[in-house]
């Protein structure tokens, strides 16, 4: 004996349309007659007569086998209807709840730990920090970290027409690479004035230094420490650093401890984006504003085909951070 249950069968929008209009131009007297002569499962055919006018009404290519509309729904329907003023209004409020709540504009990126176990590192580095420095001045507190500058700075998201490319005309985003250091002090200060020994086609006002591959290895490191950052310590201080290879090594710590008479804090490990405050505060305000200075510079152009010497390239990047420098500077001051 077959047990097998009735196969099933898909039809089409046409196929629909075609057997209820069938139905209604023949003599049938009865639904159930038709369905078996058509070999229609009457359940099916009851739900079709349920919702005829939509069927034959629908405007789905033939061959379809539902009518659309399938999916979720919006969750509000009337988006449409509502005035531009509480729209503007709904943002404002959006807008100043994220601020009472410290939320800010992140990029996403990969992190070894979860955001709890980062929440806890920084409270747990917060209060081991300040138990053993809560005696220093806040001018005595200093972050230093690094960042990469590029020649090529396109921005993450651009506008495109639909079906239009939105690549990005001769943008070669590694093609030339400089390193800036940056340093904040707690209180904000500004940090005195940077010793000038500029190269000579450069912007006065700034500490430059060559490296083969515009890193940060141990020989920039040291000049950083004696042409930057010691003119500017008045007393004893505490320099925060990640841990990167060149800032926690035994040479910067006899170097602050012996020399500048301070100390060396390194960030706990894979926590600098929660607990460095130039990653927390600077860096993002610092690479939108030398992303618009690309921009900007890409808009007055006077040709595309436009090809640059290396050197022009560096001093185009010095430029930008420069200006970017001065921008970030109204929250906590960059040396």
């Amino acid at each position: 004996m077959d047990n097998r249950g009735r196969q099933q069968h898909r039809y089409s929008n046409g196929q629909r349309k075609e057997l209820l209009a069938e139905y209604h131009a023949s003599d049938a007297t009865s639904e159930r007659q038709f369905c078996r002569a058509k070999h229609l499962p009457y359940s099916t055919w009851q739900g079709w007569r349920s919702k005829e006018d939509k069927i034959m009404t629908n405007k789905r290519h033939s061959r379809c086998a539902t009518m659309g509309g399938q999916g979720a729904k919006e969750i509000i329907p009337f988006k449409d209807d509502l005035e531009a003023v509480a729209f503007n209004s709904f943002r404002s409020l959006l807008l100043r709840f994220a601020e009472r709540h410290r939320f800010r504009h992140r990029t996403p990126c990969i992190s070894k730990v979860t955001q709890r176990v980062l929440d806890e590192v920084w409270l747990g580095y917060a209060a081991s920090f300040w138990s053993k420095y809560a005696q220093y001045d806040r001018s005595q507190l200093l972050n230093v970290d690094e960042t990469a500058v590029y020649f090529d700075m396109p921005p993450g998201k651009t506008l495109a027409e639909i079906g239009k490319s939105s690549k990005v005309a001769n943008g070669e985003k590694h093609s030339d690479r400089l390193t800036a250091v940056l340093t904040i002090r707690a209180d904000g200060q500004p940090g005195g004035v940077i010793d000038k020994k500029e190269l000579s086609t450069y912007p006065a006002g700034h500490f430059y230094a060559v490296q083969k591959n515009a890193w940060m290895d141990e020989r920039v490191w040291s000049m950083y420490l004696d042409e930057v950052l010691a003119p500017c310590l008045d007393d004893a201080s505490v320099l925060v650093v990640d841990n990167f290879e060149c800032h926690v090594s035994d040479s910067t710590h006899e170097k602050l401890a012996e020399t500048l008479f301070s100390v060396v804090e390194p960030l706990p490990p894979n926590s600098t984006s929660r607990c460095q405050p130039l990653d927390v505060g600077v860096m993002g305000p610092l690479k939108a504003m030398l992303k618009t200075a690309w921009l900007l510079e890409e808009d007055s152009r006077s040709s595309v085909d436009d090809v640059f010497t290396a050197q022009e390239k560096r001093l185009a990047m010095v430029k930008r951070t420069s200006l970017g420098k001065n921008y970030v500077r109204n929250s906590s001051e960059v040396l």
